[in-house]
């Protein structure tokens, strides 16, 4: 289906972006509230779930506060994404990459709360808090898509083009990478290795440490880091010399960049901190603005890269 003015009703009705802006910055303060949860040791703090020690507003301690608050904006979260689901099929039902991803929304929302409810039940298992962020992530992806959708339906049959017959497996490769490197970070934390490496670059003076096998999966994450680095810098400037006259590559690729190399900064500065857990959940916060930069980058490549004309929907 090719998108129109006459296919978005002209005006694209301007609350839609407010509304996928919203559900986008609910769905990171989650994942920054799930930080939170996790780095003050609060994963607890609500030791049953749906309600928080039998009631719907529980008597506070700190501990509570944190859960409850990440539980509360859960809800939140849910009922944005419901109300994009509802206004997308309703209102932009034509537009099949909408629609799908308004769907897959509402189902990575609920299988996520569910999650957030087993990890309380197994007592913060930590392969069910892996997979619990894997999806949360996912749903922050498919959210960044459906934002920029609501920003740029109406300009793109604008959009400037150039040619990379490699786009594809570049593209892969950087999304695969950055995903990576969210999930082993969850596993280090979750084996209890996020604090063996107590010096940076080197962990204990030592390229590859001996000893305790946890020194080795803190090692494999600044391994992944280190080249994801390397990888995302060299094909993202790829890009950026064959597409360097479109504004959006420019703008999109910057702002992936610097937030990798910020996250770099900030990752080693949890080590130089003590493993300070405001830098922690700091760390992670701006891994997930790393994943919403590489995703709005990669659509935005999307676009602009084929001959094509990309606004044929499918």
């Amino acid at each position: 289906m090719i998108i129109t003015q006459s296919t978005i009703n002209s005006d694209i009705k301007s609350w839609y972006k407010y509304l996928s802006v919203s559900t986008l910055l609910s769905a990171f303060a989650q994942i920054t509230l799930g930080g939170f949860v996790r780095t003050s040791e609060s994963g607890l703090g609500c030791p049953d779930w749906p309600l928080c020690y039998g009631q719907i507003i529980p008597p506070m301690d700190f501990h509570t506060w944190v859960e409850w608050s990440h539980r509360l904006n859960a809800s939140v979260l849910m009922m944005l994404v419901f109300a994009l689901c509802f206004f997308t099929l309703t209102q932009y039902k034509n537009i099949r990459v909408l629609k799908h991803f308004s769907v897959t929304n509402v189902i990575l929302v609920i299988i996520t709360a569910l999650l957030g409810g087993i990890t309380v039940i197994t007592e913060l298992a930590w392969w069910v808090r892996l997979i619990h962020l894997a999806l949360a992530q996912s749903l922050i992806a498919c959210l960044t898509v459906m934002t920029w959708y609501s920003f740029s339906m109406p300009h793109i049959n604008e959009i400037k083009r150039f040619e990379d017959p490699k786009w594809k497996i570049k593209i892969t490769i950087m999304i695969s990478l950055v995903y990576l490197l969210m999930i082993s970070g969850s596993y280090m934390v979750g084996m209890g290795a996020s604090s063996a490496c107590s010096t940076w670059p080197l962990c204990r003076g030592e390229i590859f440490p001996t000893g305790n096998h946890v020194y080795a999966i803190h090692m494999i994450h600044r391994y992944i880091a280190l080249i994801g680095l390397i990888v995302c810098v060299y094909l993202g400037l790829s890009f950026y010399n064959k597409g360097k006259h479109i504004p959006d590559i420019k703008r999109s690729l910057h702002s992936t960049l610097g937030a990798i190399g910020l996250q770099v900064i900030v990752g080693a500065w949890v080590i130089w901190s003590g493993f300070s857990g405001h830098v922690k959940t700091t760390h992670l916060s701006l891994a997930t603005v790393v994943w919403v930069a590489t995703i709005y980058f990669s659509v935005v490549v999307y676009y602009s890269v084929s001959k094509k004309n990309k606004t044929n929907i499918s």
